[in-house]
């Protein structure tokens, strides 16, 4: 687990870990969370870049991203930005407090 911190306080975390075991455990997964009222701040790209070294130092081979939601843009926008590339999507994997059952989707990228 790891946090951002602005000016002495928490502004974001991550998790950063295999993706899968055994024959799969050199895929990292990585998790985000910002602070809504730090949200467009660049804390989540600088976590991103950070969980993405950190991966690659970590002798991981690739990242992948099993559940990004069609709905957070932001995340597609940031992920996309970092190179990940959509390689599926799960229909009505996503149960939105708002707008009912929407799609996953899958992304990855060789580090």
């Amino acid at each position: 687990m790891f946090v951002a911190a602005r000016a002495g306080e928490i502004v974001g975390t991550y998790y950063l870990k295999p993706n899968s075991t055994g024959p799969g455990a050199h895929v990292a997964n990585a998790g985000y969370m910002v602070r809504a009222d730090a949200r467009g701040s660049g804390v989540g790209k600088a976590m991103t870049g950070d969980s993405f070294a950190r991966a690659r130092r970590f002798g991981y081979h690739a990242m992948q991203f099993n559940l990004v939601v069609v709905t957070n843009e932001a995340a597609l926008r940031l992920y996309r930005g970092f190179g990940m590339s959509e390689i599926g999507r799960l229909p009505q994997a996503f149960r939105h407090k708002d707008l009912g059952l929407v799609d996953a989707i899958i992304m990855y990228r060789l580090l």
